[in-house]
């Protein structure tokens, strides 16, 4: 690094101090608020059962993202599940097409387009790239739009939801390993044309301790094989089920047998058993009456700041701090259910793990943010540094001004992307099992909650969703019932 810089370091350092506090302070809003912030109200009536009251908190909350295209996407994801909790179809409707509209756009693109963008938000953070949704936001989406389909008796809509959903998963397999490469690829590009390598900070001993405390639990979830979601393609499979056509019934059973292959052996038995009835009825059996039961609970991890103090490779500045995004898994959640039919009683199984799902996809994408958060914060860091070295030389006043500036500066955009979808559930549970004879059955939550009794569509099938953020708190529940088709 050399000793002295040229005035000229100074003046460009105050045009990038100005045109980036403007950018940040007109694309961020208040300084310091996360989507965690904002979403505080709303999350708390979510997971304390008033899905009403969450509804009508989020309400301006959202109108006031809509003004903007740069986070619009994820406020619509929430939007999509916290009204369909509220009993509030059409809203969760109208809000989940927006979001996948907006993602679908980007399905063709290639992964330098968004490449692009992204590295150019080094000199000043991530939260000012527009919100694209993950892999599994967009699966999800889709997946729930699906379910509010099916809510409507549209098999035909759900069918085309859940396709979407596939084309998602397909789309990540291609392109998001290259994606990820190019990215991290551009950001240690960008650090060297500062003089700063991203490498070496990586192996230093303190920066090495602290990445390895903030991310070891997460460096171990793979999620699962292909960016698949259970959850997604089990619907996909009830779905040609209930169309009662034997070629679909043939495709069922394929979809069914993918989920086999997806779960542990522990948690394979319903599908096993959904996998054999639908070869059965393609091949000319009788559908029996089924009921589904489809728990989603608890909650998504959210993402957290944390700082650490990474090496700048200067003498006189040995080190500055920086803001790393980490995921925060949350508790609380109830963790199984049992159906009370008639004489017979069913244990859930567990038919997803989101946790894993979104662990696994931040684990995916850790290497390239490490990499862009360390040349972020340097290259930024050794920008103030050079524009107070050259201020020093200039006048006691302009050093001041570059000092102010400087920390004015780095507050400004030394902090970490912390925007994730948060109304998501932390697993999925399922059971299911033949309609019982007196035409209803009751579901014992574990936590004190239960939900019934719940009549079953005689001669037909029976589907309850349960949206149960937080045990002890009373559910969200859909139930579909669907009659015998011919």
């Amino acid at each position: 690094m050399p000793a002295a810089a040229p005035n000229f370091v100074l003046a460009a350092f105050q045009r990038m101090l100005f045109a980036t506090l403007m950018a940040t302070l007109i694309t961020a809003g208040a300084a310091g608020c996360s989507h965690l912030d904002r979403m505080k109200p709303t999350i708390q009536a979510f997971e304390s059962g008033s899905y009403a009251k969450a509804e009508s908190t989020y309400e301006s909350l959202l109108e006031g993202r809509r003004e903007s295209n740069k986070d619009r996407t994820l406020y619509e994801l929430e939007g999509g599940a916290i009204f369909a909790a509220a009993g509030d179809i059409e809203r969760s409707m109208g809000a989940l097409n927006y979001a996948d509209e907006e993602m679908w756009k980007y399905l063709d693109e290639a992964p330098d387009v968004r490449v692009t963008e992204q590295a150019a938000a080094i000199l000043t953070n991530q939260t000012i790239v527009t919100y694209r949704g993950t892999t599994y936001d967009r699966v999800m989406c889709s997946t729930y739009q699906a379910l509010n389909h099916l809510a409507r008796g549209n098999l035909e809509a759900a069918g085309v939801s859940l396709r979407r959903a596939y084309e998602w998963q397909r789309d990540a397999v291609e392109k998001n390993a290259k994606e990820i490469e190019a990215l991290e690829e551009k950001a240690n590009a960008a650090g060297a044309s500062k003089g700063y390598d991203a490498k070496a900070a990586q192996k230093d001993p303190n920066t090495r301790a602290g990445l390895d405390s903030a991310y070891g639990e997460i460096r171990d979830m793979k999620g699962y094989a292909e960016f698949a979601v259970p959850y997604s393609t089990y619907l996909q499979a009830l779905r040609f089920q209930l169309t009662g056509r034997s070629d679909e019934m043939a495709q069922a059973t394929v979809a069914y047998r993918r989920v086999v292959g997806m779960l542990p052996e522990a948690d394979r038995a319903y599908v096993e058993e959904d996998a054999k009835l639908a070869e059965a009825v393609s091949q000319g059996a009788p559908m029996p009456s089924m009921v589904y039961v489809l728990c989603e609970t608890g909650m998504a991890p959210e993402l957290v700041e944390f700082k650490i103090s990474i090496p700048l490779f200067i003498r006189q500045v040995p080190y500055v701090g920086a803001a790393f995004p980490v995921l925060k898994f949350q508790g609380g959640a109830a963790s199984s259910f049992i159906v009370r039919a008639g004489n017979a009683r069913y244990s859930s199984s567990t038919l997803t793990d989101m946790d894993s799902v979104i662990g696994g996809d931040f684990n995916r994408r850790l290497p390239a943010i490490i990499t862009m958060t360390l040349v972020s914060s340097a290259t930024k860091a050794i920008a103030t540094y050079l524009a107070e070295e050259a201020a020093n030389r200039s006048s006691k006043t302009a050093a001041w001004i570059a000092s102010i500036g400087g920390a004015i500066y780095q507050l400004a955009t030394n902090s970490a992307d912390l925007r994730t979808w948060l109304t998501l559930p932390k697993q999925v549970l399922y059971a299911r099992f033949p309609a019982p004879a007196d035409g209803s059955f009751e579901v014992d939550l574990g936590d004190g909650q239960k939900i019934g009794p719940i009549a079953v569509e005689s001669g037909g099938t029976t589907i309850v969703h349960v949206r149960a953020p937080r045990a002890g708190a009373p559910p969200a529940v859909r139930t579909m019932r669907f009659p015998q088709q011919r």
